[in-house]
């Protein structure tokens, strides 16, 4: 008898045993991350190389080992920068204010100490700070330009970017402001260095070559359009960026100080939005670039297109029509589509009037798979080994596998991942979101 009580109660046990083991599963939610950047160094809007490595054998992608978490209380609005053990983030109160009457815009440039997450020093500065830090150890500077999304018009010209606007040099060690260089109409996109020399495009449409030593003008260019969001690509001594009004592609020589060629998209294609806002990937003697076509403007609806382009001649070599849809969805995350990914032969494009990932063949401009994905944005995606990490904009990161576009993992944040996406840098991801946390994974 006892012998049966004694067998009963090891059933008894291992059924309350699996119950517990069935609860703690299901209670707990594994979480990983998705993330947005560039496989390679496309774009000029990242300037140090290391952020381009490779996770080689290391198949622990779903960033499960969180190094280093804070919430701030910032409005983080770019890509981390990563120099040494140091991260350098901008903000601005663009979320909290946008589309609120006389805003007082405001925003700042932060130094984090990674080891510990204290902050190092935190600069404020008159205007938004809309871009990524150009961050140059070599010349003791952070540089960054300042500057918000309201227009005005001056000697009939439109103007993008209201209140004090214009670039600024700090200090590296103690953020004290060296010099600054003030415009008219903002300077948002990300700035490049060459020689000791800032290259600057922006709200008046006109190209600026700054001293990098004391903020003196050396020259400028008319260029004749507007550039809101979309940062300078430099290709040895060739500039490439896009404009509005009119909706044009450049490419601007430094040397010769002339423009080489220019695409008129609002001409031959009926382009009427996303050339200003987005960044111009470069690879293999090739551009790749998006831009939106609103033909329902009542509805907001309309086209986003894939371009390659012949570097050295501005030709077209071929167009993706990525799909019909919203253009600047309602929730504020998306933008005329995402800054083009490229790796060996494949590029990765984010539509959100499709609210698709599609992997293309770049010699063909054919659609090699596609992925339904919500919350897409302007950020570029990032491909490490076989993975793709997407950063919808809405506090949520993605993994998936690039070869075929299958779903693995995702995460969350806790909040909408800052503008410029996701940074990949010497073994590490660094994510901050608009409302403050940053994070460092593993």
């Amino acid at each position: 008898m006892s012998d049966k009580r004694s067998f009963k109660f090891v059933i008894i046990f291992l059924i309350v045993v699996v119950l517990v083991v069935l609860v703690i599963d299901f209670s707990y939610k594994p979480s990983v991350f998705k993330s947005s950047y560039y496989s390679i160094n496309v774009s000029s809007s990242y300037n140090n190389n290391k952020n381009n490595g490779s996770l080689g054998k290391d198949n622990n992608t779903y960033l499960n080992k969180v190094v280093l978490y804070k919430n701030y209380n910032l409005p983080f609005f770019s890509r981390p920068v990563e120099t040494g053990d140091f991260s350098f983030i901008d903000t601005a109160n663009y979320f909290q204010t946008y589309g609120v009457s006389n805003p007082n815009y405001q925003g700042s440039v932060v130094k984090i100490d990674n080891q510990n997450g204290k902050i190092v020093w935190q600069t404020d500065l008159p205007n938004l700070v809309m871009n990524t830090p150009l961050v140059l150890p070599e010349i003791n500077k952070v540089i960054v330009g300042i500057g918000n999304d309201e227009f005005f018009k001056s000697h009939s010209k439109l103007i993008r970017g209201t209140g004090t606007s214009g670039i600024y040099a700090l200090d590296i060690e103690t953020g004290k402001i060296l010099w600054k260089f003030p415009t008219v109409g903002q300077r948002k996109p990300t700035l490049v260095y060459k020689n000791n020399t800032i290259y600057s495009v922006g709200g008046n449409g006109v190209l600026y070559a700054i001293s990098a030593s004391n903020g003196k003008e050396l020259w400028s260019y008319n260029y004749g359009s507007y550039t809101s969001q979309g940062s300078l690509t430099l290709v040895g001594d060739n500039l490439y960026f896009g404009g509005a009004h009119p909706y044009k592609l450049f490419d601007f020589n430094i040397k010769t100080r002339k423009i080489t060629w220019s695409d008129d998209l609002g001409k031959s294609y009926g382009i009427n939005g996303g050339l200003d806002d987005t960044t111009i990937a470069y690879g293999n003697g090739s551009l790749y670039t998006v831009a939106t076509k609103l033909v329902n403007k009542k509805q907001n609806k309309g086209y986003d297109y894939l371009f390659k382009i012949n570097a050295k001649n501005g030709d077209i070599v071929w167009n993706l029509n990525e799909g019909y849809g919203l253009i600047n969805l309602p929730n504020g995350a998306q933008m005329e589509g995402t800054v083009p990914t490229i790796t060996n032969n494949k590029v990765y494009i984010g539509s959100t009037t499709a609210q698709k990932i599609y992997a293309v063949n770049s010699n063909t401009g054919k659609i090699i798979w596609a992925k339904t994905a919500s919350g897409l944005n302007n950020k570029p995606f990032v491909i490490l080994n076989k993975f793709l990490y997407y950063d919808n904009g809405l506090g949520d990161i993605y993994v998936y596998n690039r070869f075929n576009g299958r779903y693995l993992a995702e995460r969350t944040t806790g909040g909408q991942v800052a503008v410029s996406g996701l940074t990949y840098f010497d073994g590490r991801f660094f994510a901050d979101t608009s409302n403050g946390h940053f994070f460092i994974f593993k």
